[in-house]
């Protein structure tokens, strides 16, 4: 009888351990539910311990025995139970989300994540009868090669940094493309203030380790470009839930402007604009979900050449290249354009059913000038479609409203795992002409119609793992000038590993 009551105590006393309360904070955003601690292991032999002396004592005193020894010993061992397992609650939790290093603290008031993406691009240019002057690079390139480490502090607070080494064509020895923090203790409505990605628009918004070909589309390019994309100063206030998002943004310059030896270049008086977005999920079940969304960006200044207290001549410049990055050569370009005020304004739309996914947008450029001559406007969009080959579907991400890669449903390495597969095609337009006939005296701006067909295949062998092989093929029009003509077909490779 005595040792069926010993064995209950144990029971009870596991029981105890097992049922302790755990923290719901520790689910907060950027706080990920950590792996087992190892530290754990520590305070489990602390308990077999007394396991021991509790069988030690069951040995000498018998199994009758009810002295006043094994009675302290079960109110200690229960005592003892609750508090390793208070301190185990108070550790810090360390572990692996996604392959990336979390800390965080016990109730998830604070934690750090490291971050890490690296792209690696090979990219061949077989070219047509160009001019002279344009010779596309074939070669290799960095495009991406980003640290850093983002969490939350004090709860409510989040913050990212991440520094990046990549380029166009030619590494950079580094810049800031991440740098800010944000109140989020108003949700739905989030505060953000620093250097980042304003909010623009779905392309601009997914992120560029999840984006569906190695370049966004030419259209998109100049559209972010204008007052947004990586690096821009800014400060954004947004609301966000499962199926909106809303955001306006005030922004100025980019962190990374200038020259690398830190003189000021073209940054005197630095330019002051406002983006607004909106997005609306109107569509969202199981097998489909539709995207439709619209955003507006209105330069309100733009920054001086030259440091001066008196008027001076701002220009603006519209440019892109042939959505190849080992090659950093501008295929399209209006120049340097007398300018007062641009304004820029697109709508985009995606969605996915079953294996299939599309996408599109358009965008037009205004420029309104300081003199006399008119006023001129630019236009650009694009159109793609994927299809799944091994049947994953591009996950909604709410917190940017836009899609997401496909995630293995049988990743490489798994019994028959071989990842997730997937076809994509791509046509993207830009044209930066107006009144291309007439000279610049009379506001003619001759930047050229670029024209790109892109298929691709992409191969995701695990979450962080992804290797994706297009052919491009690229027109550049001239409508006043066809020996400007440029023409190539591309074959690039990108191998990317994020974190």
């Amino acid at each position: 009888m005595h040792k069926l009551r010993i064995s209950i105590l144990l029971a009870g006393v596991a029981l105890i351990a097992l049922s302790a309360p755990v923290d719901a904070a520790a689910a907060k955003k950027a706080a990920p539910p950590p792996l087992p601690d190892p530290r754990i292991g520590v305070l489990e032999q602390q308990l077999r311990d007394v396991e021991l002396q509790l069988a030690e004592i069951k040995g000498s005193q018998g199994a009758s025995d009810n002295s006043a020894a094994v009675v302290d010993l079960k109110r200690s061992t229960s005592s003892q139970y609750v508090d390793l397992n208070k301190r185990l609650d108070a550790q810090t939790r360390v572990g692996l989300d996604n392959s990336r290093l979390t800390v965080a603290s016990a109730d998830g008031a604070f934690s750090l994540s490291l971050r890490a993406l690296v792209q690696f691009d090979e990219g061949y240019f077989a070219q047509g009868r160009n001019p002279a002057s344009v010779d596309l690079n074939s070669g290799t390139n960095f495009r991406r090669a980003q640290l850093g480490f983002q969490g939350v502090a004090f709860r409510d607070w989040s913050y990212n940094f991440l520094y990046d080494f990549g380029g166009y064509g030619v590494e950079n020895r580094g810049y800031i493309y991440n740098a800010y923090i944000e109140y989020d203790g108003l949700k739905p409505f989030f505060f953000r203030i620093g250097a980042y990605t304003p909010f623009e628009g779905q392309e601009d918004q997914t992120s560029s380790g999840e984006l569906f070909f190695p370049e966004r589309a030419a259209s998109v390019d100049v559209a972010r470009n204008l007052a947004g994309a990586p690096s821009r100063e800014a400060a954004s206030i947004y609301a966000q839930g499962d199926t909106y998002f809303a955001s306006i943004s005030y922004t100025g310059k980019k962190s990374g402007d200038g020259t690398t030896t830190g003189a000021a270049v073209g940054t005197f008086d630095a330019q002051q604009s406002l983006i607004g977005r909106a997005a609306y999920l109107a569509v969202s079940t199981p097998e489909a979900k539709w995207l439709v969304e619209g955003h507006i960006t209105d330069v309100l200044k733009l920054s001086d050449p030259t440091p001066s207290t008196a008027p001076v001549a701002n220009v603006i410049r519209f440019s892109n290249g042939p959505e190849v990055a080992v090659d950093a050569s501008k295929t399209v370009d209006t120049g340097n354009v007398d300018a007062k005020g641009v304004r820029e304004f697109g709508f985009e739309t995606a969605g996915t059913y079953d294996r299939f996914y599309g996408q599109g947008g358009w965008f037009r450029y205004e420029i309104d000038r300081r003199t006399a001559v008119p006023n001129p406007h630019f236009s650009g969009w694009y159109a793609f479609l994927t299809y799944s080959l091994t049947g994953e579907q591009h996950p909604y991400d709410p917190a940017t409203a836009s899609f997401r890669n496909l995630r293995p449903a049988n990743p490489l390495g798994t019994p028959g795992g071989w990842g997730a597969w997937e076809v994509a095609a791509r046509y993207s337009v830009v044209d930066l002409d107006y009144l291309p006939f007439s000279t610049a005296a009379t506001g003619g701006i001759a930047g050229g119609k670029q024209d790109v067909w892109t298929v691709g295949l992409n191969w995701y062998p695990n979450n962080i793992i992804k290797f994706q092989l297009n052919y491009d093929n690229l027109k550049v029009n001239h409508v006043n000038a066809p020996a400007n003509d440029i023409s190539a077909d591309a074959v690039v490779l990108r191998s990317q590993i994020a974190l």
